[in-house]
C-alpha cells in the first residue's frame, strides 16, 4: 500500500509546491544519512521523505497519486506493476548506491539533484553519481552552524573602561563557560559579534557566530548622552552668586571646575576629552559635563534671614520672566 505522502511531510493535501518544497528541504536537513550516520532508523525515514517528495513534487505524479491513492506506485501505474521506488544507499560506484525504478527513468535521487545541490552546496556533481562520498565531500561546508543570540549585563564604570565577562552557554547540545572581552565605551543596546562562537554546523561546515546585545547596569551618579557623561554638581547658594572653584569627581578622575558669578541650576560646566571612549573610532573621547544644582541650606540663623529680606527688599528682580 502506497504510504500517504501528504502526511509524510507534514503538509495539507492543497499544499502549494513551494510548501512541500520547504517542507522536504526542513526534514531532509533533519534525517539525511550524513547527519545520522549508523542510525538505520533516520536513514529509513530519508529514503521516505524523498520517495514523498518525488512524488508530491512532480505535477504529473501528484495528480496520479491524488487520483489513485493507495493504488498508485512510483510509475504512476496501479499497485503491483512494473516502477515503484527502489532505494539503497550503499556505495560510491556508478549503478549502485541510488535510486531506481519511476516512470522517467531512475529518477529517484536524481531527480532530486537540484534540489540537493540548493541543499548541500553539490553544485557540479556528475549526474548518477551523487553517493554517500559525494555528499560528504561536497555538501556539507555549504552549511554553517547556527548562530546564537544573548545578552550580557555590565556596570556602567565597566562599559566605560571595558571588561572581562564570564558566560555560559548553551553550545553543541551542552552548557560550555566562554570568556568575551567588553571593549571599553560599549553603549546600552549594542551588539557584540563573536565569529565562530555560534553552534557547530551539523553537516561540517564552518561554525555560526555569537551576538551579544549590551546591558549597562545604571549608575546611582553618573548617565550618557553618547560618549558624553553627565552627573549633578551640588553647589551653595553663595557660590552660584559669587563664583567659586569647586572639586569634582568624573569616571577615572578628579578635577577642579571654575563657577563663575551668577551661575544657574541646570547650567553645564565641561571637562573636554574626559568621557567615554567610542567604540571601534579614533576619535577623541567624549566630555563630561557637570549639572549645576544649587542648593539652599536646610537651616539659617535670624541673622541671615535679616540680611536676606533686607537683600531681596532692595535687589528685587524676575528671576521667572524670559531673557
Amino acid at each position: 500500500m502506497t504510504a500517504d505522502y501528504y502526511h509524510i511531510l507534514g503538509v495539507a493535501r492543497n499544499a502549494s509546491a513551494e510548501e512541500i518544497k520547504k517542507a522536504y528541504r526542513r526534514l531532509a536537513r533533519q534525517y539525511h544519512p550524513d547527519v545520522n550516520k549508523g542510525d538505520k532508523g533516520a536513514e529509513e525515514r530519508f529514503k521516505t521523505i524523498s520517495e514523498a517528495y518525488d512524488v508530491l513534487s512532480d505535477p504529473k505524479k501528484r495528480q496520479q497519486y491524488d487520483l489513485l491513492g493507495a493504488a498508485f506506485t512510483g510509475s504512476g501505474g496501479p499497485a503491483g506493476g512494473p516502477g515503484g521506488f527502489q532505494w539503497s544507499w550503499t556505495s560510491g560506484e556508478p549503478g549502485r548506491g541510488r535510486p531506481a525504478g519511476g516512470v522517467e527513468g531512475e529518477r529517484g535521487f536524481e531527480g532530486l539533484g537540484d534540489l540537493f545541490s540548493e541543499l548541500f552546496g553539490m553544485g557540479g556533481v556528475p549526474q548518477g553519481r551523487r553517493t554517500r562520498q559525494t555528499y560528504r565531500e561536497a555538501g556539507p561546508q555549504a552549511i554553517r552552524g547556527e548562530d546564537i543570540h544573548s545578552t550580557v549585563e555590565v556596570d556602567f564604570l565597566e562599559a566605560i573602561d571595558g571588561t572581562m565577562c564570564q558566560l555560559q552557554l548553551q553550545r553543541h547540545g551542552r552548557r560550555e563557560n566562554i570568556s568575551v572581552k567588553i571593549p571599553p565605551g560599549v553603549t546600552s543596546g549594542q551588539q557584540l559579534r563573536l565569529s565562530g562562537k555560534g553552534d557547530v554546523s551539523p553537516m561540517g561546515g564552518p561554525p555560526g557566530d555569537l551576538y551579544l546585545q549590551v546591558k549597562i547596569r545604571p549608575h546611582p551618579i553618573y548617565w550618557r548622552e553618547g560618549a558624553d557623561i553627565f552627573a549633578e554638581l551640588p553647589i551653595a547658594v553663595y557660590e552660584a552668586v559669587l563664583g567659586a572653584d569647586v572639586e569634582v569627581d568624573y569616571p577615572g578622575g578628579r578635577a577642579k571646575l571654575k563657577v563663575p558669578p551668577g551661575t544657574a541650576s541646570g547650567q553645564k560646566l565641561r571637562l573636554k576629552g574626559k568621557g567615554a571612549p567610542q567604540v571601534g573610532e579614533r576619535a577623541e573621547r567624549g566630555d563630561f559635563y557637570a549639572v549645576i544644582q544649587i542648593v539652599p541650606p536646610k537651616k539659617i540663623s535670624k541673622a541671615v534671614r535679616e540680611l536676606v529680606e533686607t537683600w531681596a527688599a532692595e535687589h528685587r528682580y524676575a528671576p521667572r520672566t524670559k531673557r
